[in-house]
């Protein structure tokens, strides 16, 4: 039986506002991190005042601050980083600042990933805000070395395009949990 115009449009148009919900909604959870001279790069709210970031984004330790999803400022000291695996975490400083922007991360299993799914990148910019790619999974494995000596999970390959200020901002299943954090490493 064939399907309708009608019926794909209407398909199609669901799958859209779905995918527009799940950039708001998990828009809430990533910051802009201003730590690099020319551009900004993303950061993911893990938990209670912790965000956690690629390490190669980070190009100073001192003077840092992130923009909210509300554009408000806020400081952020670096309280580690690893080169190994590109990760470095931020604390928050808030200050009595109001956080009601922010939304902890909602965490998925990224072992439940399957190549083919649909997946999206989201990333925070200091100008223009919250930004998403779409793409597919088009491949996984298991543990592996970085090319820095880190040993990794899991690799996670999407096909989408990761703009600048993408790297650190989240990767994110269709149910809007967070499985990988973006790196253009």
């Amino acid at each position: 039986m064939a399907t309708s115009f009608a019926e794909s449009s209407g398909t199609l148009l669901a799958l859209s506002h779905n995918l527009a919900e799940i950039v708001e909604q998990t828009g809430r959870s990533i910051v802009a991190v201003n730590a690099r001279r020319r551009r900004s790069s993303s950061a993911v709210y893990w938990r209670s005042g912790i965000l956690v970031t690629a390490e190669h984004a980070i190009n100073r330790e001192d003077d840092l601050s992130v923009t909210l999803p509300d554009n408000q400022t806020a400081r952020a000291t670096l309280v580690g980083r690893d080169p190994g695996t590109d990760l470095a975490v931020l604390r928050l400083d808030a200050n009595g600042q109001s956080l009601a922007s922010l939304t902890p991360a909602t965490l998925g299993e990224a072992t439940e990933l399957k190549v083919g799914n649909l997946v999206l990148a989201i990333a925070r910019s200091q100008d223009s805000g919250v930004s998403a790619s779409m793409g597919v999974i088009s491949a996984l494995s298991g543990s592996w070395r970085s090319w820095h000596g880190g040993r990794i999970d899991q690799l996670i390959r999407p096909s989408l395009m990761l703009y600048p200020g993408f790297s650190g901002g989240a990767l994110v299943n269709t149910v809007g949990q967070i499985v990988g954090i973006n790196t253009v490493g």
